[in-house]
C-alpha cells in the first residue's frame, strides 16, 4: 500500500464519523484540500501505541514517514448517539518514549475552542479570582484585567485550550505575581486519568511518592531527596523510614532542589524530628483575615528526635516552590537548618483547584501564611539561602560546610 493511499483510508474511515452539520459547513473540496496538507506534512502515519482509549476518546502515538518527531492524535467522539466525531487534532512531540500521560495531556491542550466556551471561561475564571482569591481588591483588579482584555480581543485568536489557559494565567499572574495561580486546560473525558496534578495512588506508589534517594555519603551525612511533599499514609511511612536510615548521621541534608511542593502534614512531620513537640510554627488566615488554623510542631513522630545541635541543611534551586518552601523558610527562621543553594521560588499561598468547566480548570490562592517568628510568608520573595550557590553546586557546598562544622567540633 502506498502512503497516499494508507492516508486516504485513514481518513476515508474518520468521514465515516463527520456529522451531517460538519459536512455541510465544509464542502469536499475544503476536506480534501486539508486532507492533502497534512499528507504533504506528515507522509503516512504509523500507529506506535494508544496513549490513552475512552469510550468516547482516543489518543495516539503516531510516526511520521516525512518527520522526524512523534505526532499524538485524539479522536472526541460526542457521548450522545450516533456519536459523531466532535473534533480531531494532531501534535507534535519530540520523542516517543514519554509517558502516556504527558502524551494525553500534550491531546487534552490542543482541544479545539469556539467562541462561546472562550468567552465563558475568560468571565468564569474572572469571577472565581474575584470572589475566592485571598486578597478581595487585588482578586477584583485580576478579574478586572481579563475582563477588560476580553473586551479588547486580547483572546480573539486563541483556538486551542492550552493557548487560552496559557494566557488567562499569564494575565491574572501580570496583576498579582502569583504563581499559585493558573489555568491549565483538562480532559473532559478523563480529568482524573489525565491531568499531571491528579495521580493516582498506583502511578504515586510507582514513583515512590517522589522520594528519590535516601544515603549515608562521606563522613557520615545524612542524604535525603525528595521531589513533592505528599500527605497520603503511605507517603508518611516512607518519610519516617527515610528519616530512620540516616538517624544516626552526624550531619543532615534534605535535598529540595527539584520539589515542587505538595501539601503540609508530611512537612510538619519532618519537623516534628527537628523541633520541639508543640512549638509554635504560625497561622493561616482566609481572605476575610480569619485564623483557621494554627500551626505547630507535632507533639509525637513515628521514631527519635534528632539531636537539637546536628547540622542540617536545605538545598534549593529557583523550582522549590510551596510547601517545599514552608518547610525551608520554617528550619531557616528557628536557627534550625542553613538553606544552600538558589533564592525559591515565592508562591506562599494555600491554593484550591476549581472546576470551571468540562475543558479547563482553575487554581485560585484563597489563603495565606503567617510565620510565628517572622510575622510574614515567603509569597513573592522566597527563601533566601544562606550560602548562595548554583543550584548544580549547591550539594557540594554543603557539605563542605558540614565537614567543616563536623571537624571543628572534634
Amino acid at each position: 500500500m502506498t502512503s497516499r493511499s494508507a492516508y486516504e483510508s485513514f481518513f476515508a474511515e474518520v468521514e465515516k464519523y463527520r456529522s451531517p452539520a460538519f459536512l455541510e459547513r465544509h464542502p469536499v473540496d475544503e476536506r480534501l484540500a486539508h486532507q492533502n496538507r497534512l499528507r504533504g506534512i506528515f507522509g503516512e502515519l504509523t500507529p506506535v501505541r494508544v496513549a490513552l482509549g475512552l469510550e468516547f476518546q482516543l489518543t495516539l502515538v503516531t510516526d511520521p514517514k516525512i518527520s522526524k518527531d512523534a505526532v499524538v492524535i485524539r479522536f472526541q467522539l460526542e457521548k450522545e448517539a450516533p456519536h459523531y466525531l466532535t473534533y480531531v487534532t494532531m501534535s507534535g512531540i519530540d520523542r516517543f518514549d514519554v509517558p502516556d500521560e504527558y502524551v494525553a495531556y500534550v491531546a487534552t491542550k490542543a482541544a479545539p475552542v469556539n467562541e462561546a466556551l472562550r468567552d465563558s471561561t475568560v468571565k468564569s475564571v474572572a469571577e472565581l479570582l474575584r470572589t475566592i482569591y485571598v486578597y478581595p481588591e487585588l482578586g477584583q483588579r485580576m478579574a478586572d484585567a481579563l475582563l477588560r482584555n476580553q473586551a479588547g480581543g486580547r483572546y480573539d485568536e486563541l483556538k486551542r485550550a492550552g493557548k487560552l489557559a496559557e494566557k488567562l494565567t499569564e494575565d491574572a499572574r501580570a496583576v498579582s505575581n502569583d504563581l499559585h495561580i493558573w489555568v491549565e486546560a483538562q480532559n473532559p473525558m478523563a480529568q482524573a486519568s489525565t491531568d499531571p496534578v491528579n495521580r493516582d495512588v498506583d502511578l504515586l506508589r510507582q514513583k515512590n511518592y517522589d522520594f528519590r534517594e535516601v544515603k549515608v555519603i562521606k563522613g557520615n551525612i545524612g542524604y535525603m531527596k525528595f521531589d513533592m511533599i505528599h500527605d497520603d499514609e503511605e507517603a508518611l511511612e516512607i518519610t519516617a523510614r527515610a528519616l530512620a536510615d540516616v538517624s544516626g548521621c552526624r550531619a543532615l541534608i534534605f535535598d529540595l532542589r527539584d520539589n515542587i511542593g505538595g501539601e503540609w502534614g508530611t512537612a510538619g512531620m519532618i519537623l516534628g524530628y527537628i523541633l520541639p513537640g508543640g512549638s509554635l510554627l504560625g497561622h493561616v488566615y482566609d481572605r476575610d483575615n480569619r485564623i483557621i488554623e494554627t500551626r505547630t510542631v507535632p507533639d509525637s513522630i513515628p521514631g527519635v528526635q534528632f539531636d537539637d545541635d546536628i547540622p542540617l541543611y536545605v538545598l534549593t534551586s529557583a523550582e522549590t516552590g510551596s510547601a517545599a518552601e514552608a518547610l525551608a523558610y520554617t528550619l531557616k527562621h528557628t536557627g534550625r537548618a542553613t538553606i544552600v543553594g538558589e533564592v525559591t521560588r515565592g508562591a506562599a499561598h494555600p491554593s484550591k483547584v476549581v472546576v470551571v468547566n468540562d475543558y479547563f480548570r482553575v487554581s485560585v490562592p484563597f489563603l495565606r501564611s503567617e510565620d510565628s517568628i517572622t510575622g510574614a510568608d515567603w509569597e513573592g520573595v522566597g527563601v533566601i539561602p544562606q550560602i548562595k550557590a548554583k543550584a548544580g553546586d549547591a550539594l557540594n557546598a554543603a557539605i563542605e560546610d558540614a565537614l567543616q562544622r563536623n571537624r571543628e567540633q572534634k
